[in-house]
């Protein structure tokens, strides 16, 4: 996004200036924000005001959406700035694992080289264009960076030989690097995760075992994620999650499992970005209510075809 980008959509798109940090002023994008529960369009700045309140901030993605992590740039700088969050501001990704973050701590701080990381960590094939900004500003800013997903060579094992099987055999070290516990309920999670499941991924062909198998696997990740975001929290952290969209989305999955963790005491806001085709004044938030607290409406540049990548 060029910081020159500051023209904004006409009255009555949601969008306006507003901000008030210096980033946002500098770099200010076209995009549209709705808050979900009131019905109405936001400013940044309310925006912002409002995340600032919480202690954790999910931000719901589309991984393969290139201006989704822009977005997600302008996120994590603006709420930087927000008071009550500068010096207590926690970033934790999705995109790494618990396993190498001893890893990332010695990238963060400078001890090893960019090119250290990438042996030691599995970093995501889109790393350097959509992830490494996140990274480099925190690094920056000295701003902790927290890899909360579980390894996913245990993950893939429990996908296929289940939950009991595989963490009754995890050696001791194994275990630190996933939730202490972890539940795979047939919930309105669940009834959701099937039904993506059935559009893709070989679910047409998969019996309800495999199902059952590949649903306890995702939810060892929101717990193992939902944990090391607690964990930060009991730190007196706050958290700028960013995950796909799916173990966000409806405040299921992750924050459900955050909130089952610290149910009185954890404020959580839950952020969607939507990538759209259309004008931005043109998108129906409708479609999205209960999805999130917030909609960030976003261009969508992808080819055409591109999949949707969310889980």
């Amino acid at each position: 996004m060029k910081t020159t980008r500051r023209a904004l959509l006409a009255a009555g798109t949601g969008l306006a200036l507003g901000a008030t940090t210096s980033v946002a002023r500098a770099a200010a994008p076209l995009y549209r924000v709705h808050d979900t529960k009131a019905g109405r369009d936001l400013a940044y700045a309310d925006l912002f005001r409002r995340l600032a309140a919480a202690d954790v901030v999910f931000v719901g993605e589309e991984h393969d959406d290139p201006e989704t992590h822009v977005a997600e740039r302008f996120l994590l700088e603006n709420l930087h700035e927000q008071r009550g969050w500068g010096t207590r501001l926690t970033l934790a990704m999705e995109m790494f694992e618990r396993d190498g973050q001893a890893a990332l701590n010695d990238y963060l701080a400078g001890r090893t080289t960019e090119a250290d990381l990438s042996k030691a960590v599995r970093l995501w094939r889109n790393y350097q264009t959509d992830y490494r900004p996140l990274v480099e500003y925190a690094k920056s800013r000295r701003v902790p960076v927290l890899g909360s997903n579980a390894p996913g060579g245990i993950a893939r094992d429990v996908s296929k030989e289940g939950m009991a099987a595989i963490l009754a055999k995890l050696p001791e070290a194994g275990k630190g690097h996933v939730a202490a516990f972890s539940s795979a309920p047939a919930d309105a999670y669940f009834a959701r995760f099937r039904a993506v499941i059935g559009e893709g991924h070989g679910g047409p062909n998969l019996g309800e075992e495999a199902i059952r198998r590949f649903y306890e696997a995702q939810c060892l990740k929101d717990d193992t994620m939902a944990e090391t975001v607690v964990q930060a929290l009991d730190a007196g952290r706050r958290v700028f999650h960013v995950n796909g969209s799916f173990h966000s989305d409806a405040g299921l999955g992750i924050p459900a499992r955050v909130l089952w963790r610290r149910p009185l005491t954890a404020r959580v806001a839950v952020l969607k970005i939507v990538p759209i085709r259309t004008a931005l004044k043109d998108a129906e938030p409708g479609k999205y209510r209960g999805e999130a607290d917030f909609l960030l409406f976003v261009p969508d540049r992808r080819a055409p075809d591109k999949p949707k990548q969310t889980a």
